[in-house]
């Protein structure tokens, strides 16, 4: 039997915020519109949806959208005439890619964490501080992914680049706070961990994602997990004992 224990699944943490996070509400509340009222509901309308409004690799690394040639031969050598979606907005694209999710558990789980790592950070940073490190990771994570994967045509969507970099400053600004967690062994079983241990399982995870073929985003996760951490490092300084 094989036992996932490099998947711990984060719960809460104890370690409430004395502000209201504004911010944080705002950014789940449109996160959530956008996926109930604009995102289609068909799958293939779906994925064309994403291919017009999401960042893709090829595209940033080119300055250009996909060419029909490009998309139908999957390959960004091909050129870029006849392109299909010619009025996207790249710049707008690495905004809004951080917005889109797949489904529900994709959403559901992004803003899950979201909610345990960012409602502290925002607390710690203030709102306008905190605005700016979301949009900046946001963009960075999107930015890491693509240098990885330059010749990618696959759509970039989700908010986890943004929740790595929450994770990375949450550690930063509160090592020894504590996470509940669920650890999977064989069954999943409650119990609370010190958030610079649990950081310790998730790059692990990081490391099955990719290894694996599966189609998460590791090089998002990991680029806004160290930038997160590193901002906080360079320009707060501020660590709290909790």
């Amino acid at each position: 039997m094989t036992y996932n224990v490099h998947k711990v699944i984060p719960i809460s943490d104890i370690n409430p915020a004395r502000n209201t996070p504004v911010i944080s509400r705002v950014f789940m509340i449109s996160t959530v519109l956008v996926f109930i009222l604009i995102q289609p509901k068909n799958q293939i309308e779906l994925i064309n949806f994403f291919y017009q409004y999401s960042a893709i690799p090829c595209e940033l690394v080119n300055f250009a959208p996909l060419s029909e040639s490009q998309f139908y031969n999957n390959s960004c050598f091909y050129d870029q005439f006849k392109v299909i979606f010619p009025s996207k907005n790249l710049y707008l694209s690495v905004i809004l890619a951080n917005l889109f999710h797949a489904n529900f558990l994709h959403i559901l789980g992004n803003l899950w964490s979201f909610w345990i790592f960012g409602n502290n950070v925002e607390d710690k940073l203030g709102k306008l501080k905190y605005l700016f490190f979301l949009l900046l990771i946001g963009v960075i994570s999107i930015v890491s992914h693509t240098f990885l994967n330059q010749e990618s045509l696959v759509p970039i969507v989700g908010a986890s680049g943004i929740v790595s970099g929450l994770m990375g400053a949450y550690v930063y600004m509160f090592p020894n706070a504590r996470l509940l967690v669920l650890v999977p062994f064989g069954f999943l079983f409650p119990t609370t961990i010190k958030a610079k241990f649990f950081m310790i399982f998730w790059f692990i995870s990081q490391i099955f994602i990719a290894l694996g073929d599966q189609n998460i985003s590791w090089e998002a996760h990991v680029g806004g997990f160290i930038f997160g951490y590193l901002l906080l490092r360079l320009f707060s300084k501020k660590r709290y004992d909790i």
